[in-house]
């Protein structure tokens, strides 16, 4: 697998639209997937931080940041008590192809959208994950330093058990992006 890490804005988001919707769909519950506008609106951002990890010609994982202060609709961000001072990025999304999971994909993806949100003048990353279904990624996020702000019962709505979101932030520490938290 020979891994290739891009930005994802205007000049690429027509050309892995479609693929970034199949692996959305595929990752999630419908309650978690974004609308295209919503996605397309994160991808085009230029404060934002989303990335796309390429194998060949194929869409193996990406993650998608804008300022937490686009979220104000979503709970979690919208009683962020940082939201209105634009220092922190909201990781809306990270996905990685069912192929390609455990092989380290994720954790790229992730370190360097801290890295990018960090070299952009950003402090903290904020970020949501569904308590039992999204495991992995919860434990990929403490790993970077992520902390729980708070927990959201009855978040999704949708009749999967367990019903609750993980509201966190991760510091945005140059040791934690380079070598992870302990």
């Amino acid at each position: 697998m020979t891994m290739q890490y891009d930005s994802l804005d205007s000049g690429n988001w027509a050309q892995w639209r479609e693929a970034i919707l199949e692996l959305e769909a595929q990752a999630y519950e419908a309650s978690r997937r974004d609308r295209p506008e919503t996605l397309e609106q994160i991808i085009l951002d230029r404060r934002g931080a989303s990335l796309a990890a390429i194998d060949g010609d194929r869409l193996a994982g990406f993650c998608l940041g804008a300022p937490l202060e686009h979220f104000a609709h979503v709970r979690g961000p919208a009683e962020d008590s940082r939201r209105g001072d634009m220092t922190v990025l909201y990781s809306a999304d990270t996905c990685v192809s069912p192929a390609c999971r455990g092989k380290g994909v994720g954790r790229e993806l992730k370190t360097r959208q801290l890295a990018l949100a960090r070299s952009a003048g950003y402090q903290l990353i904020a970020g949501r994950n569904r308590a039992g279904l999204a495991n992995a990624m919860w434990q990929l996020n403490r790993s970077l330093g992520a902390r729980a702000v708070h927990l959201i019962e009855k978040d999704y709505g949708d009749g999967i058990e367990p019903d609750i979101c993980i509201y966190y932030h991760i510091k945005l520490d140059q040791e934690i992006i380079e070598h992870g938290s302990t």
